[in-house]
Parts: C-alpha cells; structure tokens; sequence
C-alpha cells in the first residue's frame, strides 16, 4: 500500500470498484493479493476496509488488460 494520497483523486471502496469493472468484490481483493492493484490506504481495525485512488483502478483495468489475468 502506498503511503501519500494525492489529494486530486477520488477514493473508491472495494464494492465501488467492483461496480465498477462488473465483478464481484472478491475479484478486487483477489487483485489486491496477487499485487496487481494497490490499495491507496487500509482503514484501521481487524477487517479494515480497502480504499483505492480511482486513477490507480483506471490504470489497472487499462484497454489491454485481460480480466482473466487480473
């Protein structure tokens, strides 16, 4: 995870990015895991939630990447 958050850019939780790219919340995290998306900052707590810079989910569903290889 990153440490700064640009100040320009909107924070989306991990249910908003699956919205997003039509899949369920399960495949962002499983993302997250493998690395391939970078959460911007983890919320505090036993379960804290995932917030992620909409530039960076941009960046990570970019036209020539497979949903496949997440």
């Amino acid at each position: 995870m990153r440490n700064i958050l640009r100040t320009d850019d909107v924070l989306l939780t991990t249910a908003q990015v699956a919205r997003r790219i039509g899949r369920c919340r399960e495949t962002v995290l499983l993302a997250v895991r493998r690395g391939r998306l970078v959460a911007a900052v983890q919320l505090p707590g036993p379960n804290g939630a995932y917030l992620f810079e909409e530039s960076a989910v941009v960046e990570w569903r970019s036209p020539g990447e497979r949903l496949a290889g997440l």
